[in-house]
């Protein structure tokens, strides 16, 4: 008997969800079981116990996919049962039903790994609400298995299939390529392209677009992973692999799926350079300000600073503001100058030296090149104007 034939379906055609109750009030549980009507609510009732220790082995042996949970139990507690069921039956969904004076408890048991818990005294719609929640997150998870196992069992004949055609499997080197250096306007030529290359007499069959897909979406979806980029800043629909199945009946539904995949890969792609870019630029920005009256700051000094290569901020600073860190960091020396030859009496040299250039000559020089003028005949124009 496989896997299939041994689920129970409810009346609503949905897979029947088992759940296990501990609870060692016996008023509570027999309440909690007799009251409600399990099946119509699409579970199944796989058995009660009075506390934790007695109730260890039969959930191991019954495996049910809610453990419901009383925490103060003697013997053995709520929380050590949690512990245990975690360890032995990770993907267990566990709801905990907590007395008012004992919420420490509780708090605990979301470390450990519980989906929800419930004060007591608790409702049957409360119960069955947080039980509906939790079977819905079940079930969404056995149906991703499914498509999961669907696509790596019949791998098989994907390869069988490989085998009679010039067709070689996703170049994964080409698509990771693309995610890492092509643009969001190159999307829809990139995959016409890529069908192309692929040639129509491959790109017909079904079973071909089914494992092309697939493939692609693995890719992206790693690659989403390294930028740490998840709903909302990515779109639900592009992380949703039951999507998969619907999107290669045709050809050209095929075609804008992946169009939609690679788009909202480089534009979470792009914001996030753009977030990284934007925190070095700042950086480094705050860094020349306030150290730009050291003759020695330089480039490399400041790439060290902020932790990025020479070349590489050189690169991005000029990308970024339009000015290399040169006319950047002249700009700003010439503007504190502006500021002193205005409204101090200091000499030129010493204002030079205030400013970062110890040699009273070039700094001269480099005021009058920026300027447009001496220091000294900005000095007098500036007084004219007073």
């Amino acid at each position: 008997m496989d896997k299939k034939d041994r689920e129970k379906w409810s009346p609503g055609g949905k897979t029947m969800v088992k759940v296990f109750l501990v609870e060692d009030e016996a008023i509570i549980r027999h309440g909690i079981r007799d009251n409600i009507d399990w099946a119509s609510h699409g579970f199944e009732f796989a058995g009660e116990a009075g506390d934790g220790e007695y109730a260890y082995p039969l959930i191991l042996k019954a495996q049910p996919d809610i453990l419901v949970t009383d925490i103060k139990m003697p013997f053995m507690d709520g929380l050590e049962l949690s512990r245990l069921v975690k360890k032995a039956l990770p993907r267990t969904r566990i709801i905990v039903l907590s007395g008012y004076n004992e919420f420490e408890y509780a708090k605990e048991a979301i470390k450990i790994g519980i989906s929800d818990y419930l004060l007591k005294p608790v409702s049957s719609a409360g119960l069955i609400d947080a039980l509906k929640k939790a079977a819905d997150e079940i079930r969404e998870e056995r149906e991703n298995s499914r498509l999961l196992e669907r696509y790596f069992v019949s791998y098989e004949k994907y390869t069988e299939f490989l085998d009679k055609t010039d067709y070689s499997g996703v170049d994964r080197k080409l698509i990771n390529d693309f995610l890492k250096l092509g643009s969001v306007e190159e999307c829809s030529p990139f995959v016409e392209e890529y069908f192309a290359a692929i040639g129509e007499h491959n790109y017909k069959s079904l079973l071909l677009r089914q494992y092309m897909t697939m493939d692609i979406f693995y890719c992206v979806q790693e690659f989403l992973k390294k930028l740490k980029a998840e709903p909302p800043e990515v779109p639900e629909s592009v992380v949703d692999i039951k999507r998969v199945p619907k999107v290669i009946e045709s050809v050209e539904m095929t075609k804008a799926y992946l169009i939609e995949e690679f788009t909202a890969a480089l534009q979470a792609r792009d914001r996030a350079s753009n977030d990284r870019y934007g925190s070095v630029i700042r950086d480094a920005k705050e860094y020349i300000r306030a150290n730009f009256s050291q003759s020695d700051l330089s480039l490399n000094r400041i790439a060290v600073h902020i932790g990025v290569s020479p070349s590489y901020f050189s690169s991005i600073f000029k990308q970024e503001t339009g000015q290399s860190f040169v006319e950047y960091l002249t700009q700003v020396r010439m503007e504190r100058a502006c500021e002193l030859l205005k409204c101090t009496s200091y000499r030129t040299s010493e204002i030079g030296e205030q400013v970062g250039y110890n040699d009273s000559h070039y700094f001269s020089s480099a005021f009058k090149k920026a300027m447009g003028q001496s220091p000294k005949e900005y000095k007098a124009s500036q007084t004219r104007q007073e």
